[in-house]
């Protein structure tokens, strides 16, 4: 077998690895399929000398990067991508928006689940997740909001 057929034949068989690698998670045929794509490059050099040794490497990188761009804008199309990935964006729930500048410590509200020791809280119109500064505090007792930390609201129970 002559050293093109070597390198063209080693080239094709690591893209073709690295194309399955999908397909077959561990990292393992991708492992192989880049060695495969430096063994032609290595081979490329040996026989041909530095000149067609940068050739191929410029044409195993160019047509890597080629495959790896088409590859992501093809991928969320085909069966395998539309079965994993998100089709809507998930929204946060209105409970769930709290702001993170502190305008809620002093606050008085009520538990509308028990608080065990988180829970949900009312403050007003708001439903909001909290947690008990300690104990647990039963489902309609008062409580007031005693620190924020982003989006953790802690309370105490009001006595």
């Amino acid at each position: 077998m002559s050293p093109t057929n070597v390198i063209i034949l080693l080239s094709l068989v690591g893209f073709l690895m690295l194309a399955c690698e999908v397909f077959v998670p561990g990292m393992v045929l991708g492992t192989l399929g880049m060695l495969c794509l430096l063994a032609a490059v290595a081979f490329a050099y040996t026989s041909f000398g530095a000149a067609t040794g940068t050739l191929v490497l410029a044409g195993v990188s160019i047509v890597t990067m080629i495959g790896f761009v088409t590859w992501m804008f093809a991928f969320p199309h085909t069966a395998i991508g539309r079965r994993i990935m998100l089709r809507t964006s998930l929204d946060v729930g209105e409970g769930d928006r709290v702001s993170p500048a502190g305008d809620l410590i002093g606050q008085q509200g009520e538990a509308i689940t028990p608080l065990r020791p988180s829970g949900k809280a009312r403050f007003g119109e708001r439903k909001l997740d909290v947690v008990a500064e300690t104990g647990f505090i039963e489902t309609g007792e008062k409580i007031i909001v005693i620190a924020q930390e982003n989006t953790r609201v802690i309370v105490r129970h009001v006595t």
